[in-house]
């Protein structure tokens, strides 16, 4: 019996994605995965016990590389402004990158509740949001007066921004989003 490799997983998951990308959840056939991985149906089934057990993998790996990019491209960026920017950026780049992604999520929030997969990550954006609200209010440079309202309704809006805003996306969007979005609170330089 083969061994399983990181590699092969990888490079099926790649694959599924890329069909994801194009096709309903439920059009994409496991034989057509394997077709595209080009790997045989029976290697695809030695990893991936059904297409539901190869989704969920594929939301933990996505999960992953959005955390480790949150890690390179936000954590660092010391000014909660420009890390709220940095944030929205990221967020909206990570989706761009992926556009089968948030249907797959959205699928799965419908459809298994409180527990879907994708809820570790989202309560991490939400984390982040708000320890991003708290600073800026401690360093006196915005205040949010409903953070947990305010970080939802920003995350929110990031979905339709990310599932109906115009492509090519334009220039200095996640600045723009962020003047908006602050537009209603206290701001330095800033009026209510």
């Amino acid at each position: 019996m083969r061994t399983k490799t990181p590699q092969q997983a990888e490079k099926m998951l790649a694959a599924a994605a890329r069909l994801f990308a194009g096709q309903r959840f439920h059009e994409v056939r496991m034989e057509d995965i394997a077709a595209e991985a080009a790997v045989g149906k029976g290697t695809l089934y030695r990893y991936f016990a059904d297409k539901e057990e190869l989704f969920l993998a594929l939301l933990d790996r996505a999960s992953a590389q959005l955390h480790d990019r949150l890690q390179q491209q936000v954590v660092p960026v010391a000014e909660p402004r420009r890390r709220l920017v940095a944030v929205v950026a990221t967020i909206i780049g990570f989706f761009d990158e992926q556009p089968h992604l948030l249907d797959l999520i959205q699928r799965e929030e419908v459809l298994l509740g409180p527990d879907f997969p994708w809820r570790k990550t989202r309560d991490e954006l939400l984390r982040l949001v708000l320890e991003t609200f708290a600073e800026a209010r401690a360093r006196k440079e915005f205040v949010i007066d409903d953070p947990e309202t305010a970080a939802l309704m920003l995350l929110a809006g990031l979905r339709g921004v990310i599932r109906f805003g115009r492509k090519p996306r334009p220039r200095h969007l996640a600045e723009r989003i962020v003047r908006a979005f602050l537009g209603g609170h206290d701001t330095l330089g800033g009026s209510r």
